[in-house]
């Protein structure tokens, strides 16, 4: 633990888009819903939660109409419920990043200042969970198949946990079909078995959140597998897990 700056902001991912160099600030809130349950006579406001959460999300930043960036990314997606997660220290194993769920986009803004570049700003509100968890998979263009390293987790849960897969780009062989991404869990990081298999991946930018049941063990890392022949396929992901 400790003291982070804007350099150390790993990722910001919505739906697979790569927005962390377009973003310049990033805002979130989580609240909880109260009611007032004072009676007649009272002086005083007593609050008690409902147990109902709720949360914003503000990013703001360049104005960018490049390929799969800012304007591609937010533009005609006002109304639409966006898989946002992002990693505030940094974009290393093991590190702590936020998921959402469900992020429902409400507005896009793009703001032109005279001697200024051009700005854009994004207001999402909570649509479903949101979730700290851990990356497993740092965000990075990978080739060929294999695994990424394991996390420790330090003891094995039994209540099951939450995935979530960010992919920004897949460039794939004549040979090659798709990509499919497995989260493997272990008891002693040596015999690996599967966790969950997220949908094979064919197209980029893109994201999923899965949900697995039961007992998850100490280790957990992250396998791909191109489906072909092809030997020049590569695929950019973010892998995290939330246990329960």
């Amino acid at each position: 633990m400790g003291k982070y700056g804007s350099d150390d902001v790993g990722f910001l991912l919505i739906d697979g888009y790569d927005l962390l160099g377009s973003s310049t600030e990033l805002s979130d809130s989580i609240e909880v819903a109260t009611e007032e349950s004072h009676g007649f006579s009272e002086a005083w406001v007593k609050q008690v939660s409902t147990g109902l959460m709720t949360a914003t999300l503000t990013q703001s930043g360049y104005f960018d109409d490049a390929s799969a960036n800012m304007n591609a990314a937010l533009s005609g997606k006002s109304g639409v419920s966006r898989i946002v997660s992002y990693g505030l220290a940094g974009n290393t194993a093991g590190k702590s990043c936020v998921n959402w769920s469900g992020a429902l986009q409400t507005n896009y803004n793009r703001i032109a200042t005279r001697g200024e570049l051009h700005k854009a700003k994004v207001d999402y509100q909570s649509n479903g969970i949101v979730e700290e968890g851990v990356i497993i998979q740092p965000h990075a263009q990978l080739t060929a198949g294999g695994s990424s390293d394991d996390v420790d987790n330090g003891s094995g849960t039994a209540a099951g946990a939450t995935l979530y897969l960010q992919v920004s780009a897949i460039t794939l062989d004549a040979l090659d079909t798709d990509c499919v991404i497995t989260v493997e869990d272990s008891d002693d990081g040596e015999a690996w078995a599967t966790l969950a298999t997220f949908t094979a991946v064919t197209d980029a930018p893109t994201a999923e959140r899965k949900t697995v049941a039961g007992a998850v063990s100490r280790y957990v890392r992250v396998s791909r597998a191109f489906t072909g022949t092809g030997t020049t396929s590569t695929i950019k992901i973010m892998v995290a897990i939330k246990r329960n």
